[in-house]
């Protein structure tokens, strides 16, 4: 008996240690193999006609007691700059194919009223339109987004709206603009062609969304510098049908496609849930990888260059309203449930950055998961905000490649990944990791493997409660904070981070990124070497399997002066010779495709048939000679091909010749 008791407290003591056993995650990060930019876009903001998000939340009156710039919150506009807004989607969502802009310009007491059928049948004055919302972009240093009107709009209108918005020429419609806001144009990039047009933008079937967005686009004008941005109706989450069906028809008309997903859980609000409610928003929020991933897939058949973005415009969680409020409104709190999920959406979209290229989490101010709730003159941030102020480091940064082996999150038979993260090596050399642990009971230790890169020291910041559904309110604002966070170590190729439960950290390490060597060339002559060829192409060719119709040496990176006008292609190759070690960016402006690579990588893509357009890469390279290819088609129309160069003591400017080469004999 006391031999069966024994065995069993060992066996006991061995179950307790299994169990007691610290997970691990273990992380790799590849700065080998840098390639794309994570666009700042990625931090965009959504702000609709919609309860008190822009009525109370950005507007209040230029006669209210509350302090304000040119009846703007100013509480609301520190907030905003504060963490970097990029971008700014207006007036919809959903009341975007009900709004007409006319209605929003010219003297406010004259503006005709209307009443917001999507959202409560509110009755609007249209006190803020389209030079309010201009201005508070102006005032948040963002860029703005304007959805155009496809549902109940015509073609006419959307037309005048880019004209009174752009052109600086003289027309009527731009006399109506300066007699009722500003002599000079506001000169506004992206556009939305409608919004939801499967759903509340007008029932739609892919097939004839495409062609009405191919009508519409087609007369949107680019006017004096400024090209338009065309950002056509995506799907919603798994439809992958109708991203076929749009790029197939319209994918040569437009620039980004958008995709909404949320992560519902409305049957009970924000603040009102236990761990099933927990993760259950995880499980959902997670899943937003795969869309992406999918719907990606089914761009690059018509899109390997990756040209048109995916603009994920409409993203977040999603819950029953707070008691008391009207429920049309999307009223909501924000607890650290809420920041997690913004972790993870934010995590996946820097990791995506090849496609995706903006995203705008709805909603900024009141409404859905915002960044700022407000009450009468009372402002707060919600912890959703303050991921946003952490996250904001991964601006127009580097994408770092990671691999991630982490335990699972276990709940009631059912799992998630524990942790995940993205990191980005910015202009001055710090490498930020940013790590989120999604399970709300278990520490995680997380060991990150540092590939060609060496850091020396580190400072890292942390978001984290002692309770999941954590809340920062009027009466207690600073519940749901960041703090300086030092359970970490560094060394030359490790760090080692102990993450709390639901926490979210990001690291700022000071860093070298070791380049690949040059290469050493033994007879260097000046120049590139070029083949000529003539072919329809949609895409770039493969030219090593195709035969030049001419060859020569180019000074310089140029479209060569005999070519047949349209129809052909043109392949550099050589080497170039950078005169000392760092981060290189690269720029190339094509009409049409071109792509350009260093030591047989692809650093610049900017293929397919499109207008003039410039898209940028990096690479980390070390004093001396390095292989660079160019290849460039023409199809038909304008031509441009312009290729740039910007790093250590190298102001932005056209490559020179006296940087290029090639091997003589």
């Amino acid at each position: 008996m006391r031999r069966i008791l024994a065995i069993m407290f060992v066996l006991a003591c061995f179950a307790f240690g299994a169990n007691a056993q610290q997970k691990i995650t273990r992380i790799t990060l590849d700065a080998t193999n840098i390639q794309y930019r994570i666009d700042k876009n990625i931090y965009g903001q959504f702000s609709e006609h919609l309860g008190h998000g822009i009525y109370g939340g950005i507007w209040v009156g230029v006669n209210s007691p509350i302090p304000n710039i040119d009846g703007m919150r100013k509480d609301v506009i520190e907030a905003l700059r504060k963490i970097d807004v990029p971008v700014l989607r207006w007036p919809g969502g959903c009341f975007a194919d009900e709004y007409h802009w006319k209605d929003g310009i010219g003297p406010r007491d004259k503006r005709p009223q209307m009443v917001n059928t999507n959202w409560g049948d509110v009755t609007e004055d249209n006190a803020f339109g389209t030079s309010e919302f201009l201005e508070f972009c102006k005032l948040i240093g963002c860029q703005p987004y304007i959805t155009g009107n496809l549902g109940s709009g015509t073609v006419r209108e959307l037309s005048q709206w880019v004209e009174y918005v752009n052109s600086d020429n003289e027309s009527p419609i731009t006399d109506l603009r300066r007699e009722y806001d500003r002599d000079k144009s506001w000169g506004v990039k992206y556009w939305g062609l409608g919004n939801e047009s499967w759903g509340c933008g007008g029932n739609m079937t892919p097939e004839y969304y495409s062609y009405l967005a191919r009508r519409y686009a087609s007369f949107m004008h680019n006017y004096g510098k400024n090209k338009l941005f065309k950002i056509a109706c995506g799907p919603s989450g798994d439809d992958y049908n109708w991203t076929n069906v749009v790029m197939k028809i319209a994918g040569n008309y437009i620039d980004g496609l958008s995709l909404h997903y949320y992560s519902f859980a409305n049957d009970r609000t924000a603040t009102d849930f236990n761990e099933n409610g927990w993760f259950d928003v995880m499980k959902k929020t997670l899943r937003m990888d795969e869309y992406i991933k999918k719907n990606s897939a089914v761009m690059d058949k018509y899109d390997p260059g990756k040209r048109v973005a995916l603009v994920v415009d409409e993203w977040g969680t999603w819950y029953k309203v707070e008691p008391g409020t009207n429920p049309a409104f999307l009223y909501q709190q924000n607890t650290m449930r809420d920041a997690v999920a913004a972790a993870c959406n934010l995590n996946i979209f820097n990791n995506n950055c090849d496609r995706v290229r903006m995203a705008n989490i709805a909603q900024t101010i009141n409404v859905l998961q915002s960044m700022i709730l407000t009450k009468g003159d009372s402002m707060v941030c919600t912890p959703t905000y303050y991921v946003f102020d952490l996250f904001k480091v991964h601006q127009n940064a580097m994408m770092i490649p990671t691999n991630v082996e982490t335990s699972p999150y276990v709940f009631k038979g059912d799992s998630v990944p524990a942790v995940n993260c993205s990191a980005s090596l910015d202009g001055e050399g710090i490498v930020h990791v940013s790590l989120c642990n999604v399970d709300p009971d278990s520490p995680e230790k997380v060991e990150v493997d540092l590939k060609s890169i060496t850091a020396s020291g580190g400072t890292a910041q942390i978001l984290t409660a002692s309770k999941m559904n954590a809340d920062n309110t009027f009466q207690s604002p600073d519940v749901v904070v960041p703090h300086a966070f030092s359970d970490f170590t560094v060394s030359a190729g490790k760090v080692e981070v102990s993450m709390p439960p639901m926490s979210v950290i990001v690291l700022a390490l000071k860093v070298k990124v070791q380049a690949p060597p040059p290469i050493e060339l033994k007879n260097p002559k000046p120049g590139l070497n070029f083949g000529y060829y003539e072919g329809t192409w949609t895409f770039l060719p493969n030219f090593d399997e195709l035969k030049p119709l001419a060859k020569g040496v180019a000074a310089g990176i140029a479209i060569p002066s005999k070519n047949s006008g349209e129809n052909f292609g043109v392949e550099f190759t050589g080497y170039i010779k950078v005169p000392k070690d760092g981060s290189y960016t690269f720029y190339l402006n094509s009409d049409d495709g071109s792509c350009l690579y260093i030591d047989g990588r692809t650093v610049v893509s900017n293929d397919g048939l499109h207008a003039p357009e410039e898209r940028s890469g990096y690479v980390m390279l070390n004093a001396g000679y390095h292989k660079i290819k160019i290849t460039f088609f023409q199809r038909g129309g304008g031509m441009t091909l312009d290729a740039s160069i910007e790093g250590p003591g190298i102001a932005r400017q056209q490559i020179p010749a006296g940087m290029l080469f090639r091997e003589g004999e």
